[in-house]
């Protein structure tokens, strides 16, 4: 019996040819490539929002980023709602911290949060940073209270 016969019930998974995945390469130190999902390290400069470009999964997840670089990462599922007082104070709650956000152009991040497309938010580093054009987001200060914390 041939297994490209029609009528082969096995015929339609045993002569089935896949393309070979590439071989693994151990990248050279140093030199490791970025993925195409990482637009996090951005080298044009500082960016207070970074949006989704699309929906990945069904849990996304946004990050916020200190001056110091410590990130709180959260779910859309965990986001309770949040408190704009234009023009420069927006306040986001979640179920484990309170983020109180103040900086310049912030209804920006509010319109991407109503549209779940916040990726990242980062506080303004004086040290590092250079300041954005104008017209974009621009946070100068964020205060994180944790609700876990007794004190």
């Amino acid at each position: 019996m041939n297994s490209n016969d029609s009528n082969n019930p096995l015929g339609k998974y045993t002569q089935q040819l896949r393309p070979a995945y590439p071989a693994l390469v151990k990248p050279e130190p140093g030199k490791v490539e970025p993925r195409d999902d990482q637009d996090d390290a951005d080298e044009s400069g500082y960016r207070a929002l970074i949006e989704q470009r699309e929906k990945k999964g069904s849990a996304p997840r946004f990050r916020i980023i200190n001056r110091k670089g410590q990130s709180y990462g959260c779910g859309y599922a965990y986001l309770l709602g949040w408190f704009y007082s234009p023009p420069d104070t927006l306040s986001i709650y979640t179920t484990t911290h309170v983020f109180v956000l103040t900086g310049k152009n912030l209804h920006r991040i509010e319109n991407a949060l109503m549209r779940d497309k916040v990726k990242q938010l980062r506080e303004f580093n004086e040290g590092q940073d250079e300041r954005p054009a104008d017209g974009e987001p621009f946070i100068t200060h964020l205060e994180v209270t944790s609700r876990l914390d007794p004190s």
